[in-house]
């Protein structure tokens, strides 16, 4: 039976999977706590990495090393940077770049979708009012990115992890598939930035988020209005996640086009 290994970085984007899965087992995975069960005729691991690519490297390494399964997916949310992109929308990533010292490194290719999943999982999350787009993943460390870096990237989503993870997938030779969908973006954004509410390895500051409120009392509701949308993202990658897990080889892998 094949071994998929999944990776989230923060436990609401793990509960939103496991409350779709009927029964899991707990493992551990070098300095990671896991959650194994089966979908579709595979054995699935998941990891919660914890937020950064330091940390999503290791669980990726840690999953490799101890399972050596046919392929990883990196899923959860990320933040929008185009007004096209809507609360719940999910995005397939082609590639992933990094944000680093205020410019764009180049794009890696990940492992595409194949027709199957795409269809199966666009009818999903439709049923949920959201889209499935293909897009960019771009890993930063917390720092928001500028229209005129974009360039002419396609629906670039923001998030923290996936690079350290497809280093660590290339370096091994396993395939890496992305599934990002959209918590915040132009029209719903955070009310902190995200490089004030972290230190320099990606733990969040609860001083700084409480200093923060306490000098902008108003934001307690945007961060109200940040869990919700946190919610509903978590729900719908975790939904598409199945999707892909369950249709990955329906059409003989036929990949989207």
């Amino acid at each position: 039976m094949e071994t998929i290994g999944l990776i989230a970085a923060m436990t609401q984007e793990s509960d939103a999977l496991l409350r779709c899965i009927k029964e899991s087992k707990a493992l551990r995975l070098g300095a990671f706590q896991a959650r194994s069960f089966e979908l579709a005729g595979q054995t699935c691991v998941l990891v919660t990495s914890g937020m950064g690519t330091q940390r999503a490297s290791e669980a990726a390494q840690s999953v490799i090393e101890t399972l050596s399964p046919r392929c990883l997916i990196s899923f959860g949310i990320a933040g929008a940077t185009e007004t096209e992109l809507e609360i719940g929308d999910v995005v397939a990533a082609e590639s992933v770049c990094r944000l680093e010292r205020g410019g764009i490194t180049p794009q890696q290719q990940l492992e595409p979708w194949t027709q199957g999943a795409w269809e199966a999982a666009s009818r999903t999350l439709a049923v949920r009012g959201a889209h499935l787009y293909v897009g960019t993943a771009i890993t930063t460390g917390g720092s928001q990115v500028s229209e005129g870096q974009l360039g002419d990237i396609l629906h670039p989503v923001l998030e923290m992890e996936t690079a350290g993870i497809a280093q660590v997938a290339a370096e091994h030779g396993i395939p890496l598939l992305s599934i990002r969908a959209i918590s915040d973006g132009p029209c719903a954004p955070l009310p902190i930035d995200p490089a004030e509410m972290m230190d320099e390895d990606a733990n969040l500051r609860p001083g700084r988020i409480f200093m923060a409120i306490m000098r902008r009392p108003g934001i307690v509701r945007q961060f109200g209005r940040m869990m919700q949308n946190t919610r509903i993202a978590a729900d719908n990658a975790a939904l598409a996640l199945i999707e892909v897990v369950r249709n990955r080889n329906s059409d003989g892998g036929k990949p989207i086009t």
